[in-house]
């Protein structure tokens, strides 16, 4: 077990941590998040009796952590600093057997039980077919994964990782992660990690500690600590919380600076969208970017037209999923057609669920309004002909009704009408 006890530390006048208590249990697998300058390095390292606190306490094991000796704290705590660069070009087995030195008695050299146990990690962490090979020699992801064996060398309780995947490429971010998962799984070792990305921690960690200021903001499972609220306030960010449909843990998106183009471009011309299952999720973004003022409904909670509209910042009107849209829903849809210059129907298929959004544009006949027909809306119609019934009726009694075949002509059909 480590525990911190209001430890508070600082780099001259600078304040960094402001008074930490935590307590992680054995076998915890912990990710440490937070922006920079929040003090999640100086923690690390506060822990790992790298720095000295100014004031409060380190336990590990019930024991103060200044009262391990050097030799001592290597057998109970391995650390994996941020920058693994190695001075010397050592091969690959000598780097690992590095981590057996707290166990070697001076001018004792390498015993059976040390070469066993470098073999070991070495086959653990994928390096074994490395050995001979000299670490100038190696790619980003099989160094980090060296320094990982030569850390496991030591047989710790802890291990200490700061932003370990920070200069690897997804694959290797993802194969780091997964072998840290393994050992904690496996050999029930306690991994704390300092990182950067909020996606990789949460779908790997077991607890988020979120700092900021010096000061634990939050803490908690993954959903806990990663809400849209407690981003805002940390990072000033605007996010989107998603679900890894796999995992179920929560997924980051940044959503852009939608006020951006509001503040420098934005046109008075008002677009309201109807669509669903993706059908405008390309051509948001384009017309976002163009500055128009948008507005999309109704569309059901997880479409993917609803992810992409909840990125841009656009107003949305939003129904649960597999439930036909109700009246509450119309109205509210109603509002934004009415304040619109110019309706956008999709080529979106029509079912018992979404038939009111097509049924609703007759009620404004003379709106203008562009209609992706580039597909056959009797190849659209799940409901027996009854959205075909509505379309006809629609192209009878509409005015300024434009069809549009050709998504590509999309911008300079909006273009015209605007002027």
């Amino acid at each position: 077990m480590l525990k911190t006890d209001k430890i508070k530390f600082s780099y001259g006048q600078q304040k960094v941590l402001k008074g930490i208590d935590l307590e992680i249990k054995t076998g915890s697998f912990i990710g440490i998040i937070g922006p920079n300058a929040s003090g999640k390095s100086t923690l690390l390292k506060n822990m790992s009796k790298s720095l000295k606190s100014d004031s409060g306490a380190v336990y590990l094991d019930h024991k103060l952590l200044n009262d391990y000796n050097h030799l001592e704290l290597a057998k109970k705590m391995a650390v994996v600093p941020q920058n693994t660069e190695v001075n010397f070009n050592f091969n690959v087995y000598d780097i690992i057997m590095m981590g057996r030195h707290p166990y070697q008695k001076r001018w004792s050299g390498v015993s059976q039980e040390d070469k066993e146990i470098a073999k070991e990690v070495m086959e653990v962490t994928d390096t074994l077919k490395l050995k001979r090979k000299l670490i100038k020699e190696l790619s980003g992801g099989e160094k980090q994964r060296v320094i990982i064996a030569r850390a496991l060398a030591q047989r710790p309780d802890i291990l200490l990782l700061d932003e370990p995947t920070s200069s690897l490429d997804i694959n290797y971010q993802g194969e780091i992660y997964d072998l840290l998962n393994y050992l904690n799984q496996k050999f029930n070792l306690t991994i704390i990690t300092v990182s950067h990305d909020l996606n990789l921690t949460a779908q790997y960690c077991e607890e988020l500690l979120l700092l900021k200021d010096g000061r634990i903001f939050a803490a908690g499972t993954a959903a806990e600590v990663l809400t849209e609220q407690n981003i805002k306030a940390v990072y000033n960010a605007e996010v989107l919380i998603k679900r890894n449909p796999l995992s179920e843990k929560p997924f980051v998106t940044l959503i852009p600076e939608v006020n951006r183009i509001k503040k420098s471009r934005q046109k008075d011309f008002k677009i309201h969208i109807i669509a669903g299952g993706g059908t405008a999720k390309n051509w948001l973004y384009k017309l976002e970017n163009l500055g128009y003022q948008l507005s999309i409904g109704v569309l059901n909670i997880g479409d993917a037209d609803w992810q992409a509209a909840k990125e841009l910042g656009i107003e949305i009107v939003e129904a649960p999923p597999f439930i036909d849209i109700s009246e509450a829903e119309i109205k509210k849809n109603k509002k934004l057609i009415e304040r619109a210059d110019l309706i956008i129907l999709s080529d979106l298929p029509f079912g018992h669920g979404n038939l009111a959004n097509l049924k609703v544009l007759l009620d404004y006949p003379e709106k203008a309004k562009i209609l992706f027909s580039n597909f056959d809306i009797k190849k659209r119609d799940y409901i027996k002909g009854k959205a075909e019934k509505i379309w006809n009726k629609l192209l009878e009694e509409a005015e300024n009704i434009y069809l549009l075949e050709e998504k590509a002509n999309l911008i300079s059909k909006i273009k015209k009408l605007e002027n």
